[in-house]
């Protein structure tokens, strides 16, 4: 019997879980239930159904008072549109739930200082990243999860501003600190960890692996180590991208999906694009 390779063994498993979410969605009124279906929809890269998911189960967040749900769909509908191509209608939802947020959870303003990043809003993006960190003490230089999130925001303001030696120097900072908080969690040094690459540095990884792509500057540009490293993050992605049942984190559904064309280029299959319907609320 012909064994299909890993990853387009992992796609067969994305389309039936596909099928099960939309069914899930449709008996379940948990709007956690739903927020995962919608999520999985999503992975999928089916966006309008993950966005009627996600609605839904952002409507049955706030009816029940559940505000880290109702934070977790505004996010992901945020992805969603800014795969449509509606930033505008992405900056808007986030924006909202920066407004909204509970005390303490900084993950809408992580995902609104990404997008206005991307959109070269330099100002307003670190007007955003440093009211949202300005309370947390020594952020930046200290070994936390907050610390983290500060310096790959700023990395981003930075890199939208044309610094990309700061941009990579910030990085640099970032992964180091990674690092120590790896090393003091024996959970995550055991459970979510493939060679170098950890449950805290992933996304950091993923970030580098962009700017040695995308740079203009040559001392940084280098499509060999974009290559590398998207070559490592392949090959431990299975293991390392275990997404909790909470939805707190950022979504990034766009680069969860450029992860997943990369499983599907290993193997010599095509994934599907997005299907993404028109027009922009």
């Amino acid at each position: 019997m012909t064994r299909l390779p890993r990853r387009a063994l992992f796609a067969a498993v994305v389309l039936v879980a596909s099928a099960f979410a939309r069914d899930l969605a449709a008996q379940s009124g948990d709007p956690l239930l739903r927020w995962r279906a919608g999520r999985t929809l999503a992975l999928s890269g089916q966006v309008d159904s993950a966005l009627r998911v996600l609605e839904q189960a952002g409507a049955g967040a706030r009816t029940a008072g559940d505000n880290a749900i109702e934070q977790a769909t505004r996010r992901g509908r945020a992805d969603l549109w800014m795969l449509r191509g509606c930033a505008d209608s992405a900056a808007r939802i986030l924006r909202e739930a920066v407004a909204t947020a509970s005390p303490g959870d900084r993950s809408s303003a992580d995902a609104l200082v990404r997008l206005l990043a991307s959109r070269k809003a330099v100002a307003e993006a670190r007007t955003v990243l440093v009211k949202a960190y300005g309370n947390v003490p020594s952020v930046g230089s200290t070994t936390t999860s907050e610390s983290l999130s500060f310096l790959q925001g700023m990395a981003a303001v930075e890199l939208a501003g044309g610094q990309e030696s700061a941009a990579m120097a910030t990085l640099n900072s970032a992964l180091a600190i990674a690092v120590r908080l790896h090393e003091g969690d024996m959970t995550a040094r055991r459970e979510h960890a493939v060679s170098d690459i950890t449950e805290e540095n992933v996304w950091l990884l993923f970030d580098l692996a962009q700017l040695r792509r995308t740079a203009k500057s040559t001392g940084i540009h280098s499509p060999r180590e974009h290559a590398r490293i998207m070559g490592n993050l392949v090959k431990a992605w299975p293991m390392i991208d275990v997404l909790p049942d909470d939805g707190v984190p950022i979504t990034r559904f766009a680069d969860r999906l450029v992860m997943r064309a990369a499983l599907c280029a290993v193997d010599g299959s095509a994934c599907p694009a997005p299907i993404a319907a028109k027009g922009c609320p």
